[in-house]
């Protein structure tokens, strides 16, 4: 296989595992693999790195070095340095200038030849040796421009064919390429299954294909951000801090296009921490732009087409995002948390099943050159290959809901599976059996939003289930996404048990329930309280505690019980943070039911702050809450009268099947709760 890889893609494929742990990490990792590539043999490649590596740090200009190597240009009228040259066309002067921010200088002479020689220099500039003179007598616009570019030897393939490239790829299978796109983008396939290796190439969507829109959550370290840094200098990547519409998209100042028409990618990373200096502002134009392409400078309207991605982390438990997410959107930050841009979300990446990284997770074989495998994902994006496929299949809804899918869903699919074609099938020849993995893989990345979108407003968004029809041979198939059996679920005890209690709470914007257990032991009269339980809610622990006492003759509890007796009050699921008022009646009951060894009944749930005098007040989100106590299979809550009109404005389905008590008191909810024997 590397044999042939080499042989067929001669001069563009390096040995991956040469470029790790060079030394020379300063540099980008294109004019790393090139110079390895061809400077280095495998047979004496140590040797030959050391030369490789003497004569980068010999030339290689650092920015505190820029005024002492100007000094020595000037003085030496020549020098040769190692250096980024960028080229652009002054047209009001009918001349090129290069920029080489190494020596601080944007006002470079270079001969017109060698831009026509190279003109990658013009989209975004190449790295290489340039030989510079210095010549006093270059005067323009009465102004001296001294430093003249005499010579440039790029450190990067000049020269892209992409047709050569596609060609080429009809002499490998689909499994043999698929480990050569892994290996290219740095990691190794060995220990990667189909799946995994399909989900880490989809992380190049966003580089192959125009305007894609795609979000990623996944746990840390498994290098959501380290292909868009390391495969293509076309990605823009935002880590945190802040972001503003003239970053992106256009300086009202100045005129000057921002990010998105300059790239083929903006990523923001770490999302939650990304802060947009006007929020509001922001999230329209990024919709109006995810929907369109376009966004507006006062009356015009201008077109780019760079995809936007989206990475953030997610918690998990085992091999899926953990219970406490309710929906997936919840580590966006809020303003973020809006329907209409989340609905313009192409792809939804599952991070959480890709492997996290570890020093022998990368590449350890041959791939593909980085910087001649970035200009091809550059030219690939002006390929139209699906619509010699489009009648090949149907998009369509499995479930036959009456909303059926919608226009973005097709757009969305369209996009991914776009794509996808061109990363696996450059020439557009795919049979029908890889044509339905495509498409499989293209509607899960869609169906992950639309099932968020269902749950944070199920009203709006039915339970669409997207699948694709083989036309030839009439095949209808769904995929199946592990992650959206992944519901909150908290299982109501077996039987009435003492100490165990449900109460009700919301989490963002649904219902849930808080299932609390709690223990009495001889002691000292502490309350410990277990389970990420916060600040408000120890407050409403110490107002049910100090209820208990000054109630226990009527409640038949020793008066010493604060001396005597520990109660310890866990709420499940530790590792998620609780807070708020509304459990109080649920922990009064549950304190006294330890105390009594009194069983609490398990088809009871409850909600409502308490005062120390035994008053329960209204609490929010009651609605929430009903519906998840509905959901749940709750047959009674109990809830504070002042938020009984709340209630009854919940669906007929929810009223008739819930009792709803409501109450003013705690024994009112004592004597409901608990279950006294008749013996």
């Amino acid at each position: 296989m590397n044999l042939k890889f080499k042989e067929i893609f001669k001069g563009k494929v390096v040995n991956k595992a040469l470029t790790i742990n060079t030394g020379v990490d300063e540099f980008p990792r294109y004019v790393l693999e090139y110079l390895i590539d061809n400077y280095c043999s495998e047979e004496t490649f140590h040797a030959d790195m050391e030369k490789v590596v003497r004569r980068l740090k010999e030339n290689f200009v650092h920015g505190a070095e820029a005024e002492k190597i100007r000094h020595y240009i000037r003085e030496n009228r020549s020098h040769s340095i190692i250096a980024s040259l960028e080229a652009r066309l002054v047209e009001t002067e009918d001349k090129y200038w290069g920029a080489i921010s190494a020596i601080n200088e944007n006002f470079v002479n270079i001969p017109e030849s060698i831009v026509n020689q190279y003109p990658m220099l013009l989209s975004g500039g190449m790295w290489g040796t340039v030989e510079l003179t210095y010549d006093e007598s270059e005067i323009h616009n009465k102004k001296i421009r001294p430093f003249k570019v005499v010579s440039f030897t790029p450190f990067q393939i000049s020269v892209i064919n992409l047709n050569e490239f596609i060609e080429k790829r009809s002499q490998f299978t689909t499994d043999e390429w698929l480990d050569i796109l892994v290996n290219s983008c740095g990691l190794d396939p060995a220990p990667l299954n189909r799946r995994q290796k399909l989900l880490y190439i989809c992380r190049c969507l966003p580089l192959a294909e125009n305007n894609v829109n795609q979000i990623e959550l996944a746990p840390r370290e498994t290098g959501k951000t380290y292909l868009y840094r390391n495969i293509s200098y076309y990605a823009h990547v935002l880590s945190g801090g802040k972001a503003t519409p003239a970053q992106l998209f256009i300086n009202l100042n100045t005129g000057k296009i921002g990010e998105v028409g300059t790239r083929d990618a903006v990523v923001f990373d770490e999302i939650a921490n990304t802060d947009f200096t006007d929020p509001k502002t922001m999230v329209s134009i990024m919709q109006g732009y995810m929907q369109d392409a376009k966004f507006s400078r006062g009356k015009k309207e201008l077109l780019a087409f760079a995809s936007l991605v989206l990475v953030g982390n997610i918690d998990v438990q085992g091999n899926l995002p953990h219970e406490k997410y309710y929906q997936l959107f919840e580590p966006l930050p809020d303003y973020l948390q809006v329907i209409a841009f989340l609905d313009r979300l192409h792809a939804f990446l599952p991070g959480w099943s890709i492997p996290k990284l570890s020093p022998n997770s990368y590449s350890k074989d041959y791939g593909f050159i980085t910087d001649y495998f970035c200009e091809i994902l550059h030219d690939l994006r002006r390929l139209d290959l699906l619509s010699g496929i489009r009648l090949r299949f149907k998009i369509l809804d499995t479930a036959k809901t009456v909303q059926g899918v919608s226009g973005r869903d097709q757009r969305a699919i369209i996009k991914t599976s776009s794509a996808l074609l061109k990363l696996l099938y450059p020439d557009g020849k795919l049979n029908d059996e890889e044509l339905e993995e495509l498409l499989m893989l293209s509607c899960e990345l869609r169906q992950r939003v639309r099932d968020q979108l269902h749950l944070i407003s199920p009203g709006e968004y039915e339970k669409v289930a997207l699948g694709v029809e083989i036309v030839s041979s009439g095949k209808v198939v769904c995929p199946s996404l592990p992650d959206s059996q992944r519901v909150q679920r908290i299982t109501l005890p077996e039987k009435p048990t003492v100490g165990e209690v449900l109460g009700l709470a919301v989490c963002g914007d649904h219902g849930a329930i808080l299932r609390f257990e709690m223990q009495a032991t001889k002691g000292s009269g502490r309350i410990v309280p277990l389970g990420s339980i916060q600040k408000v809610m120890r407050e409403s622990i110490e107002a049910a505690a100090q209820y208990v006492k000054a109630k226990h003759e009527e409640l038949g509890i020793t008066a010493e019980w604060r001396q005597s007796f520990d109660v310890a009050i866990l709420a499940a699921f530790m590792g998620v943070p609780k807070e708020g008022p509304s459990a109080g009646i649920a922990l009064v009951v549950g304190i006294i039911s330890a105390l009594k060894s009194l069983p609490v009944r398990n088809d009871l749930a409850m909600t409502g702050e308490i005062t120390i005098l035994g008053k329960v007040l209204p609490v929010g989100g009651i609605q929430q809450k009903l519906r998840a106590a509905f959901e749940a299979g709750v047959k009674e809550v109990i809830i504070p009268a002042e938020n009984l009109s709340e209630a009854q404005a919940l669906p007929a389905s929810i009223t008739k099947s819930l009792k709803i008590t409501t109450v003013q008191g705690v024994a009112e909810a004592i004597k409901l709760a608990l279950i006294i024997s008749n013996k």
